[in-house]
């Protein structure tokens, strides 16, 4: 079965427009943050070739840029949005300004390479076990993975965030067997406040608060096929609204 090959698009969006299109769902600006934004826009432009998972990059003015993994070229998806976008989706994007590159087309087993990641480190509760540890967090919600292991470790013990949150992301990596994490360091963490659609409509938002954290480190690629997968994925929850894409370095560019 072949697979559609990978390309990095870089995407930028008009500020104002952007939350003129917002607004045009019914979304209440005042509840959503960047990455909701970008999320509606690029699914209403691109449809199911949207760029996921995307990262947000800093940037300044009026305007908003993000990268993201395509199976569509950046051709395709400009022809997508032309054809099928609504005006005022249409409007929120730079389509002329869309540019993309190819994804290797096969990883080698072994090879090191430089990541950085922004991720949100929770995993979904274990039902009964969650339950009576902390009858207040509902079965299969998402739970901060420093916490759960706070809980888990009691009051008397050190808990250290950034190797609870190491741990998790080596379990990521190592998904389906994809990639060994070689090194790596938390460089930033916030609590942030995310908007997520409850699936009851559109205007219907539930504001939630998890980890905001951003890594870097060395991988090694354990399985090609799976590893590319893994790009194609991202790394944990949260993936479709600016978590979870991994940006590839070279090994000699971080000092992990």
């Amino acid at each position: 079965m072949s697979i559609n090959p990978l390309s990095m698009i870089s995407l930028e969006f008009d500020r104002a427009r952007l939350a003129a299109l917002g607004r045009s769902f019914g979304v209440p600006l005042h509840a959503v943050d960047d990455g909701y934004l970008v999320h509606c826009a690029a699914r209403a432009l691109f449809g199911d070739t949207a760029p996921q998972p995307f990262a947000l990059r800093p940037s300044r003015g009026r305007n908003l840029r993000a990268l993201g993994y395509s199976v569509a070229s950046a051709d395709d998806l400009r022809a997508h949005a032309h054809t099928f976008a609504e005006p005022i989706a249409y409007a929120a994007c730079n389509l002329e300004s869309i540019v993309g590159k190819p994804m290797p087309a096969a990883w080698r087993l072994g090879t090191k390479l430089g990541f950085e990641v922004r991720a949100c480190p929770v995993s979904r509760s274990d039902g009964a076990t969650t339950r009576v540890a902390d009858p207040a967090v509902r079965p299969r919600a998402e739970v901060d993975c420093f916490l759960s292991a706070c809980r888990r470790a009691g009051e008397s013990a050190r808990v250290v965030r950034e190797e609870i949150y190491l741990q998790w992301l080596h379990r990521e990596l190592d998904r389906g067997g994809a990639a060994k994490l070689v090194s790596g360091r938390m460089l930033s963490f916030r609590r942030v406040r995310l908007s997520r659609s409850t699936h009851a409509g559109v205007r219907a938002i539930k504001v939630c608060e998890r980890p905001d954290a951003i890594f870097a480190g060395i991988l090694e690629v354990a399985d090609p096929q799976a590893f590319d997968t893994l790009l194609r994925r991202g790394v944990g929850r949260h993936r479709a609204f600016g978590f979870g894409m991994l940006l590839l370095r070279p090994v000699g560019h971080l000092d992990a």
